[in-house]
């Protein structure tokens, strides 16, 4: 399963690859918005890791940005806020699933697995 992470933090872009990939996951870090959706564009990806603090090109203007390009894959943000306005937001803006920060990683996979399993009819 491919993923892009976009997160501007060195440390949690580091700490969420290095994880990630411990768990099997091919996974990919940018550092921006910009750089995000230029990636998510013009290649494949089956879930898209998105912080929602990001400068220039915050994560919630990705995700509509993606979105209306068509893309479909699963959205998780991962944010330190919280409050109902910014969630209602980030909803608004076709992300699938948030996070709060900080968060324990063994749920952060749990929630990918959740988001990129097949439901059953």
């Amino acid at each position: 399963m491919r993923i892009l992470i976009v997160e501007d933090d060195p440390k949690l872009g580091a700490l969420l690859q290095a994880g990630l990939r411990e768990e099997e996951f091919d996974a990919e870090w940018v550092k921006s918005g910009e750089e995000g959706v230029a990636r998510a564009l013009t290649e494949r990806y089956d879930l898209l890791l998105l912080d929602y603090m990001l400068p220039k090109k915050n994560g919630r203007d990705v995700a509509t940005e993606l979105r209306r390009a068509g893309r479909q894959f699963p959205i998780l943000m991962l944010t330190a806020r919280d409050s109902a306005d910014d969630l209602e937001e980030a909803l608004r803006a076709g992300v699938s699933d948030l996070m709060g920060k900080p968060f324990r990683f063994a749920e952060l996979v749990d929630r990918i697995v959740r988001l990129t399993s097949p439901t059953e009819s």
